[in-house]
């Protein structure tokens, strides 16, 4: 949303606000940073005020997306369904914001998605709701786009305009209720994907990328370069390079350490696979793919040397225990 934010009043105007509220000027650099809800609610007001807009949502509704999330908004839209990705989202959203919650609800012919906003009560509530209606509706995009939407209910006094609510949302929209809701038809749950993701994000990037500050140490900060782009990470020059020192010397620094660079380039690989492995359905050969390999026999062969079962069987092993067979 920073981007919507810096396009609707400018970055001098946009460190104002942010100040206005207590709020500093890297508030919304970066996911990682915590901003308190009351704050960001209280500057989402400030923003429709400064624009003359009656709502924030026409400010920067268009702009607000699980994708300023960071790889979180990655990691819940490539689930296979928009079903399981609102799943994910409902269990993960302590990532992101502490004390609201999803309920997700199957209905009849409806899925319904109820969100429940911890600071309902607060003062200028009313810029914040239906924009976290908008970051939700978001996650449909990959899936199905608009379709499937049969009406959005908001917990707020009913506007004397509510064409412009209507005209954003694209379906009726309902005031006066108990919850924030999106009611889709039953087929948005198992609607699949329409394009694959252009790279796989576990669990563990999300948990790095929320609360993992850039690594300090040389060994680490190789590592998250290599994990970074791990499918052409084989070029020591290249990491040298975006660590600003000569490939000799960080060869050197490697060494100091007691590692070295192909060491830490097939380990960080065959950390990833056993994440995909334990967190996705891929195949083997994909997941090879995935991780650099060229084929599933030189992932199995690292794999067995650093961790002495096969990728197959550290599937089948988490497969059983789940089933309580372990």
């Amino acid at each position: 949303m920073e981007h919507g934010l810096r396009l609707q009043i400018g970055p001098a105007s946009l460190r104002k606000l942010l100040d206005s509220v207590d709020l500093p000027a890297g508030a919304l650099e970066t996911p990682r940073a915590y901003v308190p809800q009351a704050h960001a609610i209280a500057f989402l007001g400030a923003v429709a005020r400064h624009v003359g807009s009656s709502n924030a949502l026409f400010a920067l509704g268009e702009y607000a997306s699980v994708k300023s999330y960071g790889l979180f908004g990655e990691f819940v839209t490539e689930t296979k369904t928009f079903g399981a990705a609102m799943a994910v989202t409902r269990d993960l959203m302590a990532f992101h914001v502490s004390n609201d919650r999803l309920c997700l609800r199957h209905e009849g012919k409806d899925f319904r998605v109820d969100y429940h906003a911890a600071l309902q009560n607060i003062h200028q509530y009313e810029h914040y709701a239906p924009l976290a209606l908008a970051v939700m509706l978001s996650i449909a995009e990959p899936y199905f786009g608009r379709r499937y939407r049969r009406s959005v209910t908001l917990n707020l006094p009913k506007p004397q305009n509510t064409a412009d609510f209507e005209d954003f949302f694209g379906c009726d929209v309902r005031f006066n209720q108990p919850e924030l809701s999106v009611v889709f038809d039953q087929a948005a749950a198992t609607a699949t994907r329409r394009l694959r993701a252009a790279r796989v994000v576990t669990l563990g990037d999300v948990a790095r990328d929320a609360f993992g500050a850039a690594p300090r140490r040389l060994v680490p900060a190789v590592e998250a370069l290599v994990r970074a782009d791990i499918e052409n990470a084989t070029k020591i020059d290249d990491i040298a390079r975006r660590l600003d020192m000569s490939e000799r010397t960080l060869r050197r620094r490697l060494d100091d350490s007691g590692t070295h660079f192909r060491d830490l380039v097939r380990r960080t690989r065959v950390d990833f696979a056993r994440e995909l492995l334990m967190q996705t359905d891929l195949d083997v050969t994909e997941i090879a793919q995935r991780v650099g390999y060229s084929h599933p026999s030189h992932l199995d062969r690292a794999f067995r040397e650093l961790t002495g079962i096969s990728p197959a069987g550290l599937r089948s092993a988490a497969c059983n225990k789940v089933a309580g067979n372990g």
